[in-house]
């Protein structure tokens, strides 16, 4: 054989590069390909296509040069406004008040990119190709929702969602497509509120694209048919972006979204396992388990915080708690089994191998707990209209508090000393599993018994020792942990705010307001950290101080204008009193002791600015009538 026919064959030099070689100026190789795609596109199975327009070589003519210029400002002035002006307004509030959503592709900075991407395809394939330009922002943000969500929502396997996002699988499966950029926008917000607590991660590189976009790329991705979303990603896409409209202050878009996952649970069956698709691998049962409690807690939260009826009933629900192992021990052929300390097979795990998820089911069963005391004091407040009340006809008895909570906390009593136990945030996500776990146990637990307490009636002093303890729980808990539960934690703790509001506009002494004073002060220093970089802060602490005060100078005043009518003798003889018996004397904020006032009550226009409704209606939750 003659040294030519030895040779290989010579790969032709592409004289044209593709259009996304070209957009993206990198090299364009040919492939082994039937189809005829260039390697770059067989490796992205994208289609290959050349239907740029073809340039002229050589030297423009200024009548070209002058028509392209035009060309350009036009395309410019469509494309960047929108771009510029969604950035900028950050608050989605105001975006909401625009005449079109300007982060959506249609006519927004992706469809300019290609006028003709108006139909549903086209739309597919503009969200396609920014995911292929984000994959690296894509791939940090999931891992970030891993670190800082996941804990509380763990809506995905971790070790085969990431292998899918390698496989690039997400740019081929709709449904996971939006259920990974949903996560992404969820991720990237909390990531900007500052709820980052390790050092791995440089915000600013997460913040671009921000989190809108992501969301709009969510939202998109939802077929407006809803009978064609089919499958757990599209119920799991539209979950997220429920919780993610928490974390933007969207109260509505949450409805909205939780309406519409609920109608697709009812579609696919998911609240009862036996109309669960047969067949199903572990990692497919275990993500519908946790997807079905997660937003079970979230729905009965949801009805807490901003009223409205309680979609999920415990009773009705035929789904079991997701399985006590951790993701790697669960794969699509089956569970496996836990080594103990000693090195013995032990199934699930004894104390030294349990898994973060028997803390996480303790909380689902604390929401259990939550549905039927919501339900009683819905009850009550039922009672008092005309309507004929017939849960007397089924003997249920009214719970009251200390009987509850003697029994949950015998419960939490059992659970292992870690889920007990809040330690300092590590860094290692592992170990932050279980310390998660322990800090949304008691944000649970207080928002529990806030509502056990809403069926009392108590006194001054006693809604003061619960806002006092409510207080001094959170206060115990290393504020890493609250940052990363973010904007859902203020809304717990709102239920103090209402405590002590029902405090503060009722007939006060001045000892029990100095002791309300102490508290609300507290809470300005609890709430203060956790509002510090959050994109839509209410400023609540700063408020609070101020109503701090302005009622100090309102009860000097007061102070000032009770002893300007006393004579003379009286006010010495007063001191003298005081002298002798201190416990008649309050403390004012300027530091000296003064005459304690009789009982008295603010004037209304003194709480305009209190942050929180005195008198809840139905759309801002519950009223705690404590």
């Amino acid at each position: 054989m003659s040294q030519r026919a030895q040779r290989p064959k010579k790969l032709q030099r592409v004289s044209k590069a593709c259009d996304r070689c070209n957009r993206r100026s990198i090299k364009c190789s040919k492939s082994d390909d039937p189809s005829g795609r260039c390697q770059n596109c067989v490796d992205f199975d994208v289609p290959c296509t050349f239907d740029r327009p073809i340039k002229r070589r050589g030297v423009k003519s200024s009548r070209t040069l002058q028509s392209d210029a035009q060309s350009a400002q036009g395309a410019q002035a469509s494309i960047a406004p929108s771009y510029s002006e969604a950035r900028s307004q950050t608050d989605l509030g105001r975006r909401e008040s625009l005449s079109s959503d300007p982060w959506a592709p249609a006519g927004s900075l992706w469809s300019g990119l290609d006028p003709s991407a108006r139909s549903e395809d086209a739309l597919s394939r503009s969200w396609t190709a920014f995911a292929i330009a984000c994959d690296r922002t894509i791939r940090n943000l999931m891992e970030v929702y891993f670190e800082i969500v996941y804990p509380i929502f763990p809506l995905f396997h971790r070790p085969s969602l990431l292998a899918k996002l390698e496989r690039h699988e997400h740019l081929h499966d709709r449904g996971l497509f939006a259920s990974v950029m949903a996560a992404c926008a969820l991720a990237s917000g909390r990531a900007r509120d500052g709820a980052l607590y390790s050092n791995r991660w440089i915000p600013s590189e997460l913040s671009d694209p921000p989190s809108e976009v992501f969301y709009a790329a969510a939202k998109d991705s939802i077929p407006k048919d809803l009978s064609a979303a089919k499958g757990t990603s599209f119920m799991r896409a539209c979950a997220i972006l429920a919780i993610a409209s928490i974390q933007n202050g969207q109260i509505k878009a949450m409805q909205q979204y939780s309406g519409i996952y609920h109608t697709l649970i009812s579609v696919e069956g998911l609240h009862d396992e036996k109309l669960w698709p047969k067949g199903m691998t572990p990692i497919e049962i275990e993500e519908r388990r946790r997807l079905f409690w997660s937003i079970y807690t979230l729905d009965i939260y949801s009805s807490i915080v901003w009223g409205g009826i309680i979609r999920h009933r415990e009773a009705q629900s035929m789904v079991r708690y997701p399985t006590e192992l951790d993701d790697e021990y669960i794969s699509e052929s089956g569970y496996a089994t836990v080594p103990d300390m000693s090195g013995a097979p032990c199934p699930g795990g004894g104390q030294e191998s349990v898994s973060w998820l028997r803390g996480w089911n303790f909380t689902t069963d604390l929401y259990r707990i939550m549905e039927h005391a919501v339900d009683e004091l819905r009850r009550r407040a039922f009672q008092r209209t005309s309507a004929t009340p017939f849960h007397s006809m089924f003997r249920r008895t009214s719970m009251n508090e200390p009987a509850v909570m003697q029994q949950v906390m015998a419960m939490y009593s059992s659970l292992p000393s870690r889920f007990r136990e809040t330690p300092p945030v590590t860094g290692d996500r592992a170990k932050d599993l279980f310390g998660f776990q322990s800090a949304n146990i008691q944000a649970t637990l207080q928002l529990l018994r806030m509502i056990l307490l809403s069926t009392e009636d108590l006194g001054v002093e006693r809604k003061c020792d619960v806002a006092g303890e409510l207080l001094e729980v959170f206060s115990k808990v290393p504020v890493e942990y609250l940052k990363a539960i973010s904007s859902p934690l203020l809304h717990h703790l709102a239920g103090i705010g209402y405590i002590l509001g029902s405090v503060i506009e009722g007939s006060l002494s001045e000892n029990s307001y100095l002791r309300v004073r102490t508290l609300l002060l507290a809470m300005a220093d609890l709430l203060h950290p956790l509002e510090t970089g959050l994109s839509r802060a209410t400023g609540t602490s700063e408020r609070l101080r101020t109503q701090v005060d302005r009622i100090d100078e309102y009860m000097r005043e007061q102070r000032h204008t009770i002893q300007a009518h006393q004579p003379t003798g009286a006010t010495a003889q007063n001191q003298l009193t005081a002298a002798a018996h201190p416990a008649n004397m309050a403390y004012d904020s300027t530091g000296a002791f003064g005459e304690a006032l009789p009982h008295f009550q603010l004037p209304p226009e003194l709480l305009e600015d209190w942050p929180w409704p005195f008198d809840s209606g139905p759309l801002e939750g519950i009223q705690f009538q404590l």
